[in-house]
């Protein structure tokens, strides 16, 4: 009998380990850069926005949602460029060279969903990528930037990076360049000489006010303080490559 239990015992199949917990990332790790970030699009103005920063130098990184302001997989837009197809926009993202990531499907707080919503959300985002450049995202910002165990944990088994943010501009609430030029001050204003650190910033690309006058604003700033524009993957000492998975 203790024989017979022994061998059953032994060649059990191996319990698998479970993935870590998601990593949250408040700020860039690699000194001098600096990671440009958006929330909440692909909108209006993503296109002409991702076009500009090209023709600027500036690599950017657009935390996406599959159904916020539009549906990202049915809905078109009239860009300078002509009519496009939403996909159309997330693909000139990538040929733009900005960084693709996900911002949940439907931009619900995570915190309080079972991991079964939560991979939901996550994956619904990964089909409309998938469609429009051929890979999935593997960095994501919850929204509200709130999480808990349970969606940490169901992030980690997707293999995705938590990305927030270590300047907030709040320019979904204020419009205001003054506001907003004061949220940069905040953090970076005493800041002279080669950079010792690097930063997160938080916009959206959803407000006209953002795109068209805070964007021209803090490229430049940002410039001037000695910055490096990366992706988020960069900033955080990993490869571009990272930032995406088959």
């Amino acid at each position: 009998m203790v024989g017979a239990l022994f061998a059953a015992t032994a060649t059990a199949a191996p319990l698998e380990a479970r993935a870590a917990k998601a990593t949250i990332y408040t700020t860039c790790k690699v000194p001098g850069t600096y990671a440009l970030t958006f929330d909440d699009g692909p909108y209006q103005y993503t296109w002409d926005l991702a076009t500009s920063l090209n023709k600027l130098g500036v690599s950017a990184t657009f935390f996406i949602n599959g159904n916020n302001w539009v549906n990202a997989a049915t809905d078109s837009v009239v860009t300078s460029s002509g009519k496009k197809t939403y996909i159309n926009v997330i693909k000139h993202l990538d040929e733009m060279g900005h960084q693709i990531a996900s911002h949940t499907y439907s931009h619900r707080d995570l915190k309080g969903l079972s991991a079964a919503v939560v991979k939901k959300e996550m994956t619904d985002v990964e089909a409309i990528v998938k469609k429009a450049i051929g890979k999935k995202p593997t960095y994501m910002r919850p929204p509200s930037g709130v999480t808990d165990a349970t969606s940490l944990q169901a992030l980690g088994d997707l293999g995705y990076k938590v990305v927030l943010w270590d300047i907030d501009t709040n320019d979904w609430k204020t419009h205001s360049l003054t506001a907003e030029k004061a949220e940069f001050a905040n953090v970076m204003g005493k800041e002279t000489g080669t950079p010792k650190k690097g930063h997160i910033s938080l916009m959206h690309d959803v407000h006209e006010q953002t795109v068209k006058e805070l964007v021209p604003w803090a490229v430049p700033y940002i410039k001037s303080k000695k910055y490096k524009f990366v992706t988020v993957a960069e900033c955080l000492g990993f490869s571009k490559a990272s930032a995406y998975k088959a």
